[in-house]
Parts: C-alpha cells; structure tokens; sequence
C-alpha cells in the first residue's frame, strides 16, 4: 500500500461547488482536466521545506486551504486551496530551487521524524529516493504555476495505491 498525493486543478466554478458542498468532490475529482501527483514523496516535500523555509507557508503546504474530506489514521484529508493561496504558495515554491533541499535530506532523520512512508533507510538501499523527492518537487512546483497563472485553486487527494500500482 502507499498513500499517494494527487495535485488537480479547479477552475473557480468548480472550486466554489467543491466549497459549498464537500459531497461533491467526488465529482471534482472525476471532472479534473489537468492534475499531476508528488506520488508518496508528499510528506518528505514538506519535511525538506520545513528545513528550509520553516516559518512560510510553503513549509506547510499540506495544510494549506480547507479539509473537503475527513481523514482517516492513514489517509489525510482532501484539501482545497483557493486561487489566492495558490498564487502566494507559487510564489513561494518558485523561489526555492529543488537543490536548496538537499542539505536538509537525512534518510535517519526522514524515519525518525515519522516521515511517511518511514522506510528512506531501506530506500537508500536500492535506489535514490532523494532524486525522486526533488524531481516529484519540481511536479509540485509545476502544478502551483499552471494553477496561479491560469487562476485556478489546487485540489490536493490522498488515495491508497496498490502495491505495484503506478
């Protein structure tokens, strides 16, 4: 199992029915046109910018605008973040490069910290999960852009994927 985050795009009409009424994001999931993800890498993204920029709201990215679902102990709530603190997270992520994070990567620490998914020791292992990190950064950093420049909020959906599910 891995609980993957999900990026989507709302234009407004479609954020503002999704704020009115939580039952619809179903709906908003299945209408999104333009989405990517940051895969499992989502908690380590916002552990590396904690390090880095603790006191912006980059640094806490995954809180960012409402909760449109609950939570469970293992899946966090979907959260809809509007065009506004879009355009400020944009501005933000844009002005940290996915290299300024490497000197805050520890894989020890990572699994200390309780980082999802706990295993970045045994990654290490057999392959660079701090080169998947930074590159799913660069999605994230992506998907804010497309999302302030076009005016649209970004719908952040945790889902459970299948072990050897891509």
């Amino acid at each position: 199992m891995a609980i993957i985050c999900r990026l989507l795009e709302l234009p407004s009409e479609s954020a503002s029915r999704l704020q009115a009424n939580s039952a619809r994001l179903p709906d908003a999931i299945r209408t999104a046109k333009v989405y990517s993800d940051v895969y499992r890498y989502w908690h380590a993204i916002e552990y590396l910018l904690t390090r880095h920029a603790p006191t912006t709201p980059a640094a806490r990215w995954l809180d960012s605008g409402t909760a449109v679902s609950a939570s469970s102990s293992e899946i966090p709530a979907a959260r809809l973040v509007p065009a506004s603190e879009v355009a400020q997270l944009n501005q933000l992520l844009q002005g940290i490069e996915p290299e300024q994070l490497v000197p805050y990567y520890d894989a020890a620490a990572l699994d200390a910290a309780a980082v999802y998914p706990e295993t970045w020791r045994e990654w290490e292992e057999t392959f660079d999960p701090l080169g998947q990190v930074l590159e799913h950064y660069s999605f994230l950093q992506s998907r804010a852009r497309s999302c302030a420049e076009a005016g649209n909020s970004l719908l952040l959906v945790f889902e459970d994927l299948a072990d050897g599910a891509v």
